[in-house]
């Protein structure tokens, strides 16, 4: 290994570091991409540190560019610790000769590695408490602790106070609410029982200390300890050998290299040995679970837990006990559980503390979301018990039998709407499990008890989709079908609108038009949702209240894990659609990388040549200046060089509603052979003739929409093929989609690796206030909250303390705002 190589490769490191940094993580502090250099450092820092783990790049290297700034950030303060091993590396080869550059020196104190503490870990970034508690910033001009400015508190002035708003803390409430992200051992160890590796805590006495000359000074503290050595190591904190000199009894905290006779750590954190202190400073010196908060750079994890520190006395009067007595037995007093979460005693106190707090806040999402629609439903629906011979003259139509899982959800349905109470149910489907059909048989029979049908799609080209299936299958029925688009002409438009408000238009199918305020519906009886996860709590009322009440049907292609149905849909009766049409083959899925794309080419041709059609799926519109990825408008361009004698068209949402008709009227009739588009494709696209689907940077896409868009093939008898084309030729993530095409498991799998927040988007469902709860892993704890959810609803007066804090918490005009 040569000298000046090393100095190179980790100056130019270090200033891309520096860089990206200044730009404020936005993935353009380095031409090409932050991610793009990691890739073209890699290879060079394998080749000079030969075995050292470089896991934490490759997995930044392939997913820096979709984590957003601030997750960013969070894996910069793991760079840096690389950076001060990998440091530490060089030194022991080259000898202390003091030519390190300053590229090399490494910033001040790092947090310790994350210790996994029993699956004991709040994962939610800043940026997601910034969020939650921006958008709950108190409006009320009263003095009370909740609105008192923190800049009055001890240790915050004015510039803290806007440090510590730009975390969105503005009061005593927030501060307590900014909950560790995850904890460290604090444990005193003996050094005789240190591991490689481990991030540890031990206490000694400094008997020695010095220091290295040139440009990047190596602090080294010798420790004793029973008659043994360790040496505790910094890089440019030179104030250490002041601050701590020998004879110093020290506790520090870092990882331990144990490579020589004398084990070495690597000092993130020391202070002195708590002797002769007030009770209230020794009890927080000597705590062993220590919290680590979600910090920025002029905020450290050591202050926030000062502030907080600070304050924790007063955890009665900001979170009284909301709980009746006989419903508490079992879960820790609300009070103590925010005392834990920030300074548990033990484990036990910090796991029944998260148990409280997590149940609590689910609890209280739940309880939002059920109250929005409970007003509506208590009004009263119209019993709606006829069509009986329109829904049979339907079933005998169909070309195909119907399964016995579509029969029992149909059931389940019409019992619903026979009764006066309002139906509000959501239909879980997986792709392909005929959840259209169901939504025609309840359309019948509004229409059949002599009311209005609507039909609300996320996008145009599904919304045309359904009405065009709907005029097909109804218009032999004698019901007329109207479909209500934005991009409609006035005319077209006017006419619509006359029909609804006159009752001639039965079946009413249409986008987020259907809910603006010129829309009037003479009897809307029956109110169905496609797609529910494209729409806000509150878009849905809206549909809703355009009838006296209507019966609410909601439909998804995107299978929810049942912890999230819970969570988002506590209030809705679900149907479940398990079972698939006979005769449906098995779609082949590989995952390929740019080697085999020749093949996979000649592959697709042949495919053309029988007589198929191929979807093709970019991530992006355009080239992008910063991502490396190819283009929806390129691809088209390439492929139609390729396949000259071919028909290849482009398809994305920034085309006119008429010209995107177009294009899928013409897919949809065999005049194109290849569409080459963006995810505008992910749902409802129907055409039977496409046998393949081919999406580029599959890694981009979470697992449930590469699910989605595999479902856009396998719908007509023939063969058909998902070929995953990715950089990433490791990538166990796109495994799960080769191996299964159960749209539960994917979705399960998704909600583990993504979060709750990024599957079906934060704002979209209130999922930005779970600061806490992760819905992966805590689904004893969310059926519990349903449990407790479901009694509130039944009786509202015994937890009228309880409904009290969810009014205040979310206001039912906030709900659902996207």
């Amino acid at each position: 290994m040569k000298h000046s190589q090393v100095q190179i490769v980790l100056s130019n490191f270090q200033r891309a570091l520096l860089a990206e940094e200044k730009q404020g993580f936005t993935n353009a502090g380095v031409l090409g991409g932050f991610n793009i250099f990691l890739r073209g450092i890699l290879p060079r820092l394998e080749q000079l540190f030969p075995g050292k783990d470089l896991d934490l790049l490759r997995e930044l290297a392939q997913n820096y560019s979709a984590f957003s700034p601030l997750r960013r950030r969070e894996a910069f303060s793991e760079i840096r610790r690389f950076m001060q091993e990998i440091n530490l590396e060089a030194q022991d080869i080259f000898t202390r000769s003091g030519s390190i550059t300053d590229a090399q020196k490494s910033p001040k104190q790092q947090e310790g590695s994350d210790r996994n503490l029993d699956q004991i870990d709040n994962r939610h970034s800043f940026q997601e408490h910034k969020e939650a508690l921006n958008s709950k910033r108190p409006k009320s001009k009263d003095h009370s602790s909740r609105t008192r400015p923190l800049q009055y508190l001890k240790g915050v002035g004015p510039e803290r106070a806007k440090q510590l708003e730009q975390l969105g803390i503005h009061t005593i409430q927030d501060l307590l609410q900014y909950y560790p992200r995850r904890y460290e051992d604090r444990r005193k160890r003996m050094i005789a029982e240190l591991k490689d590796g481990e991030l540890a805590t031990i206490e000694g006495k400094v008997v020695a200390g010095h220091v290295t000359s040139g440009k990047m000074k190596v602090i080294k503290l010798s420790i004793e300890q029973a008659g043994r050595l360790i040496q505790a190591t910094w890089f440019n904190q030179t104030f250490v050998l002041k601050q701590y000199p020998v004879g110093t009894q020290v506790v520090i905290t870092g990882k331990v290299r144990w490579q020589q006779q004398i084990p070495e750590i690597l000092a993130t954190d020391i202070e002195k040995a708590s002797t002769n202190l007030p009770a209230n400073d020794c009890e927080f010196s000597s705590q062993t679970i220590l919290p680590i908060y979600s910090e920025t750079a002029r905020l450290s994890t050591k202050v926030i837990r000062n502030l907080i520190q600070g304050i924790i006395g007063q955890v009665e009067g900001e979170f009284p006990e909301i709980l009746p007595p006989e419903v508490l037995r079992g879960w820790m007093d609300r009070p103590s559980a925010h005392r834990e979460i920030h300074f548990p005693r033990n484990y036990a106190n910090l796991r029944l503390a998260r148990d409280r707090l997590v149940w609590e806040e689910v609890l209280f999402l739940q309880l939002a979301v059920a109250g929005l629609r409970q007003g509506m439903v208590r009004l009263g629906s119209p019993s709606l018990l006829g069509g009986e011979e329109l829904i049979q003259s339907f079933y005998r139509g169909l070309p195909f039998q119907l399964t016995k899982a579509q029969q029992r959800v149909i059931q389940e349905i019409f019992q619903d709407m026979a009764k006066p109470q309002g139906m509000a149910r959501l239909v879980q489907g997986d792709v392909g499990s005929g959840k259209t059909a169901v939504a025609m048989a309840a359309l019948l029979r509004a229409v059949g008890s002599g009311y209005q049908g609507a039909m609300m799609a996320p996008t145009e080209i599904l919304a045309l989709q359904h009405y065009q299936s709907l005029e097909k299958v109804f218009t032999p029925l004698g019901i007329t079908v109207v479909c209500l688009l934005g991009s409609q002409s006035k005319g077209l438009r006017e006419s619509a609108l006359a029909m609804i408000a006159e009752g001639q238009a039965q079946v009413v199918v249409g986008t987020h038009a259907l809910i603006q305020e010129g829309v009037v519906f003479k009897a809307l009886g029956l109110a169905v949702t496609d797609e529910q996860h494209r729409f806000g709590v509150r878009q849905r009322t809206m549909l809703q209240g355009k009838g006296k009440n209507p019966h609410v049907l909601v439909l998804t292609a995107t299978p929810i894990p049942r912890t999230l149905a819970l969570t988002l849909y506590g209030d809705l009766q679900l149907s479940v659609l398990d079972e698939m049409p006979a005769g449906r083959k098995p779609i082949i899925t590989r995952k390929l990388t740019e080697r085999t794309r020749p093949k996979m080419e000649k592959f697709l041709d042949e495919q053309i040549n029988l007589g198929r059609q191929i979807y093709v799926v970019c991530p992006l519109v355009d080239e992008s200046e910063t991502l490396d990825i190819i283009s929806a408008t390129q691809r088209a361009s390439d492929l139609q060089v390729r396949f000259p004698n071919h028909r290849v068209a482009l398809l994305h949402g920034k085309m006119k509603g008429p010209e995107k008709e177009g294009i899928m009227k013409a897919f949809n009739g065999g005049d194109i052979d290849i569409l080459v588009a963006t995810t505008v494709v992910e749902v409802g696209v129907n055409v039977p003739n496409a046998s393949v689907m081919v999406i580029e940077s599959a890694e981009r896409f979470g697992l449930a929409q590469l699910h989605q868009l595999r479902g856009r093939v396998g719908r007509g008898s023939e063969q058909s093929y998902c070929f995953l084309m990715t950089g990433n030729a490791n990538s166990r993530r796109l495994d799960i989609l080769c191996q299964t095409e159960d749209g539960f498991k994917i979705a399960e799998e998704d909600m583990r690796l993504r979060g709750t927040g990024e599957l079906l988007g934060t704002r979209q469902h209130g999922l930005a206030e779970l600061r806490l709860a992760d819905l992966s892993r805590d689904g004893q704890l969310v059926e519990k909250a349903y449990q407790t959810a479901q009694e509130a609803l039944r009786n509202p007066e015994k937890y009228e303390l309880l409904w009290k804090e969810v009014q205040k918490r979310f206001p039912p005009e906030r709900i659902g705002v996207n």
